[in-house]
């Protein structure tokens, strides 16, 4: 071929192409935000046909899933601390997937209620209890729910650093899950779901809650939208929108038009709720956490905000210092 040009000749039409698609985004935000405010008006009157929505949309094994009974469960001691004891338990949540947890058991007799305390990205249960020393941005917050009078479960969910030698692509994973109609999120959270049917069979435990930090944030959130044995939830660190946030695994298709993180928070009504986000998060922009629950307050402008709380803190992208909702929590569940 006698034409060459130099690889800038094209910058700007290859500019102009990206533009256009930013554009076309934009655009399509701003209907599809007309559309799940309209659809969203109808929640608190009929919040099982919204939650059956809600299921649908992420997919199987929430929906279109036959798996009943309680899961097979194996459990090895691993320690007798003061005041409780440590075990690390594989969950058969699916016919040949294991979910595996570290379950910190209260001494004393008579049933307490049990917290799932959900890790984020690059974490673990050990990272979240303390097995490797410092807890680093998670604040101790499994101990610290403990002390308030309540069992505690951390799951391991796909989440976990390259430590380990075991390696994954999450994306790549869950593609393949939503090409045959379901998704990691819906794997996930019924895991969750079959950890506690599990702890709902065994006569120490009472009731529910989870709290998590970031991805274990947004899972507790996301959960208890789908679960309503949970009966208190912490979402710490990841409520946003998603057209602030461009993680692929929580956004599934047409959800534009019916749920965004506003959204699946109201589907928790009118079970407890607390959202927390630091001023200084590098991670998420407080301030679309405030215009987003701002949206949670007019949808439930008919029903209040008694339920859920929204606390504003002076940190980072860590867990929140603070006890008082944690023993709220508990208190919730008791």
């Amino acid at each position: 071929m006698k034409y060459t040009e130099p690889r800038e000749r094209t910058v700007d039409t290859k500019k102009e192409y990206v533009d256009g698609i930013k554009n076309i985004i934009a655009k399509r935000q701003e209907q599809a935000q007309k559309k799940r405010r309209e659809y969203i008006k109808g929640v608190f009157s009929d919040i099982e046909k919204y939650r059956d929505d809600y299921r649908r949309l992420l997919g199987w094994p929430l929906v279109d899933n036959d798996t009943c009974g309680v899961p097979a469960v194996t459990a090895e001691k691993l320690s007798d601390e003061d005041g409780y004891t440590v075990y690390r338990m594989q969950i058969e949540v699916l016919e040949g997937l294991k979910l595996t947890g570290l379950f910190f058991r209260l001494d004393g007799e008579g049933k307490k209620p049990l917290v799932i305390v959900q890790h984020g990205a690059i974490g673990t249960p050990e990272l979240v209890s303390g097995v490797y020393g410092d807890t680093t941005n998670y604040n101790d917050m499994l101990h610290r729910v403990m002390k308030f009078g309540a069992h505690a479960f951390a799951p391991q969910l796909l989440l976990w650093s390259g430590d380990y030698g075991v390696d994954y692509n999450r994306g790549s994973l869950d593609s393949k899950l939503r090409w045959l109609g379901g998704s990691i999120t819906a794997v996930e959270i019924y895991g969750i779901t079959r950890i506690i049917d599990y702890f709902e069979a065994q006569d120490y435990v009472s009731n529910f809650g989870m709290i998590g930090l970031s991805y274990g944030g947004i899972y507790s959130m996301y959960a208890a939208a789908a679960e309503t044995r949970i009966k208190s939830a912490i979402n710490c660190a990841y409520f946003t929108s998603r057209a602030a946030s461009g993680c692929g695994d929580w956004a599934w298709f047409g959800s534009a038009e019916k749920f965004d993180d506003a959204e699946v928070a109201c589907l928790v009504y009118p079970r407890r709720l607390c959202i927390e986000v630091g001023k200084q998060d590098t991670l998420f922009d407080y301030k679309v956490g405030i215009k987003s629950f701002e949206t949670v307050k007019d949808i439930c402008s008919d029903v209040g905000t008694e339920w859920i709380d929204f606390i504003v803190f002076d940190g980072d992208h860590e867990f929140y210092i603070d006890d008082a909702p944690l023993e709220r929590l508990v208190e919730d569940l008791i």
